[in-house]
């Protein structure tokens, strides 16, 4: 079977250059999704490709953009911070393999140190907020969801359900494991595959402030409606006294609070349909981060 390995790359080259040089030789071919228009760096394998959106994309857009037009059974998606062991990535290769039925297949995610990062995720009883922090267990389980940091996907999801990118940064995962499950596939999460996630080098700085109130509401309110979507935002608003006090008791800077208070507003702004993409501002948190 054909598989296609897709690396969302923003920012410095070195983690994208270590993830491709680990899992190239994995896959049938291998693709780098470049969001900030940098030019192909050295030491790059010649036969992976260097694919320059023509703007920042976010994860989920420019993911689909490298996707479009080829013929692969099975793409996988990474984040440009992980150690990915080949043992495991193969894990993950084989178990969707064998078996059709399954749309998305993710490794439990560690922090260098073992803890758990991201396992079997799920989703809370009422304001339907996605979870992470479920052990698998020590092989192949079904879930809710699993991180968009390492996703193992089939061709006909990819073609079928497709991510949605409009979201931008976050929340893009969740949102198609869920349509996935409704469309009929399963979602899984692998216990014997384990990888090391450092955290987010695909877009750098204070900006999940931002995004976080923002898709978390836009979530709630494409998959369960304006109820829950109002309970998430209230949830929202109730945070942002306790971040405020964080900013100004121990980071002595009130860019956090800016950013959920944007996020907050833009929350109930329009969600742009899947097909138009990220909103043409994208990343929006940079206006308040220049005040």
């Amino acid at each position: 079977m054909k598989s296609t390995a897709i690396v969302v790359h923003f920012g410095d080259p070195a983690p994208t250059l270590s993830v491709v040089g680990s899992v190239a030789s994995l896959v049938s071919e291998t693709v780098v999704a470049v969001n900030d228009s940098s030019p192909r760096p050295p030491g790059l394998p010649a036969d992976v490709e260097w694919s320059v959106m023509e703007r920042n994309l976010g994860y989920g857009a420019a993911f689909m953009r490298a996707a479009a037009g080829r013929r692969s059974d099975i793409y996988v998606l990474l984040n440009n911070d992980l150690d990915f062991p080949a043992e495991s990535f193969r894990h993950c290769l084989h178990s969707l393999e064998a078996d059709r039925s399954i749309g998305v297949l993710g490794p439990v995610l560690r922090f260098a140190d073992g803890r758990l990062q991201s396992g079997a995720g799920w989703l809370t009883r009422w304001r339907k907020q996605p979870r992470a922090l479920a052990e698998p267990g020590p092989g192949p389980v079904d879930c809710a969801w699993v991180t968009g940091a390492a996703m193992f996907l089939s061709a006909r999801l990819v073609e079928e359900i497709g991510m949605d990118g409009s979201y931008f940064l976050g929340y893009e995962d969740s949102d198609l494991c869920l349509r996935a499950r409704r469309a009929g596939f399963r979602v899984v999460c692998h216990g014997a595959a384990p990888a090391v996630h450092h955290g987010a080098q695909v877009i750098s700085g204070p900006r999940w402030s931002y995004y976080v109130p923002r898709n978390r509401v836009w979530f709630a309110r494409a998959n369960f409606g304006p109820m829950v979507a109002l309970l998430v935002w209230l949830g929202e608003l109730a945070v942002i006294p306790r971040v405020l006090l964080a900013d100004l008791l121990k980071r002595r800077d009130v860019t956090s609070t800016r950013l959920r208070l944007l996020g907050a507003v833009h929350a109930y702004r329009r969600k742009p349909a899947m097909a138009e993409g990220p909103l043409p501002g994208e990343p929006l948190p940079g206006r308040v981060m220049r005040w």
